[in-house]
């Protein structure tokens, strides 16, 4: 029997008591000391049963948010298993949220799947994002992070993450979900997930503070709901370290970060350069300048260049070409460059490309050389692997593998089409479409000599292609003549 019902009756036997006039009275009612009993014992009851009801709820609010998340992990995971990595189905790009999130609602209808930069309202929208993540010296290791964020009616911002095969996090970030740059320099203070294993998941929940115990999360309940998005929780956007989870407000059996830090080392939104998508124009990640991007985000095969292997399954994931710097020639490499002075050309300067012969066997046909798009890379090796001399330093193809601007070693002399895209962006026209030739109309730009290019297209064992940069125009010139060189790399 409950306490309230043995309070009651011990009223009512009161009453019963008064009724038959054992007290000295005749009336029948409660005394006011009798009601202030019953009120406090009924006030006792409510303050134990409310506070259980009220966290039984929000439990199961929770619950509600974590089980969308862990669905569309694991429409990821198999997302992951066809595509090879977290990009998109489509344009292949890390970090394309939007793209992506169309990927994972196909594979997961019963949840609203949006994009990084839009906040969840409630715990059927999951926000999500993929990243690049990189190795401990810096090496760009794909699009392996993924993160999915979902905001509970309790109040909590819910997050979860999977990183696969061992990543880095930057050294004293204090956010959990912040993966280490491609341009990091102090590599050995790199911090690794030690308690995040190959095919990790972790998860973690940024509540409303309620007492002292919940660390430095000040945020009010409307804060936490616009701060509940992948962008703010996964790529460190954050400001400060009250809008994103911090290490111990994860599980500690997940806690995968050293304590301290600021915000300030959080990881910027990835541009062209540290490994984000790349328009025409963009500083590449070589220090050039971007002059050709594959429409319709597609890919194309460039042999012998490190994109063409970095793809799953032989596919290429070269997607774009870069040209070297202005003075490029000049630059101090390792090993050392051997410009084209010595070979009857000229050196070159801080403004203007070198003048270098084509190829010190100007009589023996290499026959292996093609003009299409791609090409140059392995054109470049085939010249230079040529027997009689076509291997000698201080020759076109030879000083342009020889750059090594990024660290790069996979920098070539381009082919025929290349080079026609080169000069497009040389004369400041539109690049992209490889039917169109280039012509005498845009002016050219600082740095583009107005004279003919080397490409790496042969035509027979005297002659090779020529782009001429004045007029629009290709031509054959014989080997031994000097023309204008500036290396091209292709990436992806």
């Amino acid at each position: 029997m409950g306490c309230a019902q043995i309070c009651l009756r011990r009223l009512h036997s009161l009453r019963r008591l008064r009724r038959d006039g054992r007290f000295g009275r005749g009336d029948s009612g409660f005394t006011l000391t009798e009601l202030v009993i019953a009120m406090v014992v009924l006030g006792v009851l409510a303050s134990i049963a409310v506070p259980s009801f009220l966290g039984s709820r929000n439990n199961a609010y929770d619950k509600e948010a974590q089980t969308s998340i862990e669905n569309v992990m694991r429409a990821a995971k198999f997302h992951y298993q066809s595509q090879g990595d977290f990009s998109d189905g489509s344009s292949a790009q890390c970090g394309d949220s939007t793209a992506l999130a169309a990927d994972l609602q196909k594979l997961e209808p019963g949840i609203d799947v949006v994009a990084s930069s839009v906040s969840s309202t409630n715990s059927r929208v999951v926000s999500v994002q993929a990243v690049q993540t990189w190795s401990s010296t810096a090496e760009l290791l794909g699009c392996q992070g993924f993160y999915a964020v979902a905001f509970s009616s309790s109040g909590s911002c819910w997050a979860a993450r999977i990183i696969l095969e061992g990543k880095f996090l930057a050294s004293g970030s204090v956010s959990p979900v912040v993966v280490n740059a491609q341009t990091n320099t102090s590599n050995s203070a790199i911090t690794t997930w030690s308690a995040l294993a190959v095919n990790g998941n972790a998860f973690g929940a940024l509540k409303p503070q309620t007492s002292a115990a919940d660390g430095d999360n000040t945020n009010s309940l409307a804060t936490i709901q616009t701060a509940c998005k992948a962008k703010t929780q996964s790529t460190g956007v954050a400001t400060t370290s009250s809008n994103y989870i911090a290490p111990s407000q994860f599980y500690s059996s997940w806690r995968d970060t050293t304590s301290g830090g600021t915000a300030s080392s959080v990881t910027p939104a990835l541009t062209c350069a540290t490994g984000g998508t790349c328009a025409y124009l963009d500083p590449g990640p070589s220090g050039g300048t971007v002059f050709y991007v594959q429409p319709l985000a597609g890919t194309f095969a460039s042999p012998g260049s490190a994109c063409n292997t970095a793809g799953v399954g032989g596919i290429s994931t070269c997607k774009y070409l870069e040209a070297a710097p202005i003075g490029w020639i000049t630059e101090t490499q390792t090993p050392a460059q051997t410009n084209c002075g010595a070979s009857g050309g000229t050196n070159g300067t801080s403004t203007d490309d070198p003048v270098c012969k084509w190829s010190a066997n100007s009589t023996v046909l290499i026959g292996t050389t093609a003009s299409g798009l791609g090409t140059g890379r392995a054109n470049t090796v085939a010249i230079i692997g040529q027997s009689g001399g076509g291997s000698t330093l201080g020759y076109a193809a030879s000083a342009a593998d020889a750059y090594r601007g990024g660290g790069y070693t996979d920098w070539f002399l381009g082919s025929a089409t290349e080079l026609n895209e080169f000069c497009k962006y040389g004369r400041n026209q539109t690049t992209g479409d490889i039917t169109v030739s280039c012509n005498s109309t845009g002016s050219l730009r600082t740095g583009i000599r107005s004279s003919p290019y080397w490409m790496s297209t042969e035509v027979d064992a005297t002659l090779s292609r020529y782009q001429n940069t004045s007029n629009g125009s290709q031509g054959n010139a014989r080997k031994s003549i000097g023309s204008g060189v500036r290396p091209v790399r292709a990436f992806g």
